[in-house]
């Protein structure tokens, strides 16, 4: 597969005078985190050792009834309901590759939404099938950047994250709102919405107004550097967090998306539940999803395996709802499908992508 970035005729011109290469920064970072790891040995023994925890908590869950896997044979059952929710997940990758390829442009370069999608693919093919310390965002970083341009990519792309980490706060937030009787009988939901509120209120200030300000506490620290690759690494950091500070309504745009792919989620879950045998939908659960999702998100496991199981039964149990592990267990074999496309692109090498003026070949 080939994916182009095309460097946009109205970026701004660099708020540092001078273009350092990136080359021999890359090589000196790849360096110095090779000599920064541990021993393969240990990191062999740390990845054995959180795949045993993982499953060490689906065989509790299991043993203490908390997943009851005859539910999951309702995703064969009710197939109207699974590929409903099968196709609303589709589209919440759709729309978080959208703001990929939207911020990119918000520092001049030009990522298609197909390739944008193929990315997100490939990137959670990697992190279902491939685990190990990169993780499916450095492959996305690795695949996307045209060559000395990985700083813009990279620092885009955990903008990205945080932005959409700051959806997964608000959008229980706004559901709060349908459901204010819920919340003041259940303190515990009550909690875990003011951890959101101060949550979210601290990613709105890093993003809408850090990210503007963060330059005059960090420039001085970048001139009194003395190696020059190291510098040009940090200019290349800098010059893309201004970019970016320019542009607010591209970030509020953005957020935007993720609150819509948030919904999607949201909605998908709702679909699992009632194939799984739920009697109706739930705003309590609806409420909860983000936060089990982000539970889920925890390194504690490869891809959060027993972690999520675990949060989501104790969250649902919490408003009165059984198969909450049951519902994350349906949702991974879904995503499981959705990124087994990553690996067909990833093999098939489409090369259907058009000349550019950067070119990266996968």
């Amino acid at each position: 597969m080939r994916i182009a970035l095309l460097r946009s005729p109205n970026f701004g011109q660099p708020c540092f005078e001078g273009d350092v290469s990136m080359d021999g920064a890359d090589s000196l970072f790849v360096g110095r985190e090779q000599h920064a790891q541990a021993p393969p040995a240990i990191r062999s023994w740390l990845r054995i050792a959180r795949l045993a925890l993982g499953i060490g908590l689906i065989v509790y869950l299991t043993w203490s009834t908390a997943i009851e896997w005859s539910r999951l044979l309702g995703l064969v059952h009710a197939l109207p309901l699974t590929v409903s929710a099968l196709l609303l997940l589709f589209l919440a990758v759709l729309g978080t590759s959208w703001r990929l390829s939207m911020l990119l442009s918000g520092v001049g370069l030009r990522l298609s939404l197909g390739a944008s999608l193929r990315l997100s693919l490939i990137g959670g093919f990697f992190n279902n099938f491939l685990p190990g310390s990169s993780g499916g965002d450095l492959v996305r970083i690795y695949l996307a950047a045209p060559p000395g341009q990985l700083a813009e990519v990279g620092v885009t792309l955990l903008i990205d994250r945080v932005i959409g980490v700051m959806a997964f706060m608000l959008a229980p937030l706004l559901l709060a709102v349908f459901q204010m009787q819920v919340i003041i009988h259940h303190p515990a939901l009550a909690l875990l919405l003011t951890v959101a509120a101060g949550g979210s209120l601290f990613l709105v200030l890093i993003v809408f107004f850090g990210v503007r300000r963060c330059e005059s506490f960090l420039l001085p620290a970048l001139r009194v550097l003395n190696f020059v690759r190291l510098r040009g690494v940090g200019e290349r950091f800098f010059v893309t967090v201004h970019a970016h500070s320019q542009n607010m309504p591209l970030l509020v745009r953005a957020l935007g998306i993720s609150l819509l792919v948030q919904a999607l989620v949201i909605f998908s879950y709702q679909m699992i539940l009632l194939a799984n045998g739920a009697a109706s939908m739930s705003w309590q659960t609806a409420l909860l999803t983000p936060f089990g999702l982000l539970a889920n998100a925890l390194p504690l496991t490869p891809g959060g395996l027993g972690v999520g199981e675990a949060a989501f039964e104790t969250l649902f149990l919490s408003v009165g709802v059984r198969g909450g592990a049951e519902a994350i267990l349906s949702w991974r074999l879904l995503t499981t499908v959705l990124d087994l496309f990553g690996g067909v692109f990833l093999l098939m090498g489409r090369t259907d992508m058009g000349a550019t003026d950067h070119k990266m070949f996968v």
